[in-house]
């Protein structure tokens, strides 16, 4: 499941890596939480590309609570059950990107409250941040998307609406960060990102694999 603020954060943040594990059999739905009725067109031509399927909520930019977005993500990740969350970090400048990071983290926590939701309770097995407009400054993993690159390319032609408004910068700004990455990665394009993890309070989560022992098995 990816987690953006707006249309075409799926796309610009991680779209090489949902092509490709779509392309390896995994499901994925991209949760988009704001955006006009063109930008969501956009939105579904994108994810068609890449293969994912979508859900759009209508909330106006810069308009996004923690609270509520909160509350709105809750029911969607116990709905759709994902092993993996990809959403944004708190280091973009862009304050709808600020609040989804805040929000889907206290989400994902506590949408697994196996307390406050008896059979609901759903925990996802890992959790990372992508990169959208700043760079992290510590990625754990990086993903080589090379095989997917021309993908993410046509999804974000698909957002015609933002191309226009800056003469296609956001198509050399991710063929860039891509290549960069690829360079860091030792392969031709990749995607970063850094893990996070949920903390434990108590006996009150859905058990998932934030309750093991120290070492992997053997």
């Amino acid at each position: 499941m990816v987690i953006g603020a707006h249309p075409d954060d799926e796309t610009f943040g991680c779209g090489g890596t949902i092509a490709l594990e779509i392309a390896r059999g995994s499901e994925v739905t991209v949760c988009c939480l704001t955006g006009s009725t063109s930008r969501q067109k956009e939105l579904t031509a994108a994810c068609k590309v890449l293969g994912a399927k979508s859900i759009a909520m209508k909330e106006e930019d810069l308009n996004l609570r923690v609270f509520e977005v909160t509350n709105t993500l809750i029911p969607i990740i116990q709905k759709i059950q994902p092993q993996v969350i990809i959403s944004h970090g708190d280091i973009d400048y862009h304050p709808d990107h600020q609040v989804v990071h805040k929000a889907f983290l206290r989400a994902a926590e506590w949408a697994g409250h196996s307390t406050q939701y008896q059979e609901k309770a759903w925990r996802p097995q890992r959790l990372y941040i992508m990169e959208i407009n700043n760079l992290l400054a510590k990625p754990t993993v990086l993903v080589d998307i090379s095989e997917s690159i021309d993908k993410k390319r046509q999804a974000i032609a698909e957002y015609q609406s933002q191309m226009e408004k800056t003469n296609d910068y956001y198509q050399s700004f991710n063929l860039q960060k891509a290549k960069l990455r690829g360079l860091q990665g030792g392969c031709e394009y990749a995607e970063a990102f850094q893990e996070v993890l949920l903390p434990v309070h108590g006996p009150f989560y859905k058990p998932s694999p934030t309750v093991k022992t120290i070492f992997e098995d053997r």
